[in-house]
């Protein structure tokens, strides 16, 4: 008789290998607004480097659990990608478990963390027991968060959202923000063997802190949240329009062949990535149009027209539509008045 295993919260991703002795592990939360990190675990002779932890221990438990079921070599390296919850809140289970582990992430973390990064967080613990009582009442009466009667997708992805929402609330809201240990500005190379491990900031995008992690032996490259399928995540104001073009034809230029998203399924060429280069371009050449002829931020949601990549990006799906309105077309044009000067 077989067991038939539930997933949780914290134990809801698929372990995918990439090549030899590299595994990507990989969220399988719908489309929504609350997501947790995928990670990378790069297995040496005498240890395993690890890209990015999740948002709450419990999660990182877990992948340290399916790790262990891979090899026992320790843990000797934590990357983060950048500095987000989502990315760094499981920091704490490595440290517990491994007394030689070093967090490697941009600099900046180092300055982030216990200032902006505290009061962001506050402000998230404060919030998000509304979100999720909102998200209950919408379930509950069959309403959408557009108004109207909820659609099965819909459904589907606000529960998803407040399983999620609930579990790092329960688990992760104490967790500690491990500080970096080795503090990155512009690159660093590791040696895992034979293999080689470039550890870059090739630019600012979703944050002006992000890393990618490059294995060039192997054509594998984990972007963090440069790279977010199906909906991109852009911030107003640690978000970088106008330089997230440039910084995604820099991972195009090196010709990966596998790309690990921060979110996101695993991507096998670079399409997607000139699809949200594009559309960076056009917010902030739009954008930059409407500032030189002192419009305002008003003026710009108004007339930068973004249908072509809701039309990529979204289609039809309402999940992806509400997504994109509220983490591309809002902030992404805010960001980009911003950055062009506007007032």
């Amino acid at each position: 008789m077989s067991t038939v295993v539930i997933a949780t919260p914290a134990t809801n991703f698929d372990v995918q290998k990439l090549a030899a002795d590299v595994y990507a592990v990989i969220r399988k939360e719908p489309p929504g607004f609350m997501v947790d990190a995928n990670n990378l675990l790069i297995i040496g002779p005498a240890n395993v480097i690890v890209v990015d932890a999740n948002g709450a221990p419990g999660i990182t438990r877990e992948v340290l659990a399916a790790l262990r079921r891979i090899t026992s070599k320790p843990v000797r390296y934590v990357i983060n990608t950048h500095y987000h919850d989502d990315h760094i809140r499981g920091n704490q289970v490595y440290r517990e478990a491994f007394s030689g582990v070093d967090f490697v992430a941009h600099s900046f973390a180092k300055t982030y963390l216990p200032g902006e990064g505290a009061a962001n967080r506050k402000n998230f613990l404060e919030g998000a027991p509304q979100f999720l009582n909102q998200l209950r009442d919408l379930l509950k009466d069959g309403r959408s968060l557009r108004g109207g009667a909820i659609t099965g997708e819909e459904r589907i992805s606000m529960t998803s959202d407040g399983e999620l929402a609930g579990f790092v609330l329960a688990d992760g809201a104490t967790a500690e923000a491990v500080l970096p240990t080795i503090a990155v500005d512009d690159h660093l190379t590791l040696q895992s063997g034979k293999r080689t491990v470039e550890i870059r900031h090739l630019g600012a995008a979703h944050t002006a802190a992000d890393l990618v992690v490059w294995l060039p032996g192997d054509g594998i490259i984990a972007t963090g949240d440069i790279v977010v399928s199906p909906v991109p995540l852009v911030g107003d104001p640690q978000s970088h329009v106008g330089a997230w073009a440039t910084t995604l034809q820099k991972i195009r230029s090196l010709r990966p062949s596998i790309i690990v998203p921060g979110h996101g399924p695993v991507l096998r060429d670079d399409a997607y990535l000139a699809t949200l280069a594009g559309m960076f371009q056009s917010i902030s050449a739009q954008t930059a149009a409407v500032v030189k002829r002192n419009g305002s931020l008003d003026d710009a949601r108004k007339t930068v027209n973004l249908d072509e990549y809701r039309a990529k990006i979204a289609g039809d799906s309402a999940v992806r539509q509400i997504l994109f309105a509220n983490y591309v077309a809002g902030p992404g044009i805010g960001a980009a008045f911003r950055e062009n000067g506007g007032k």
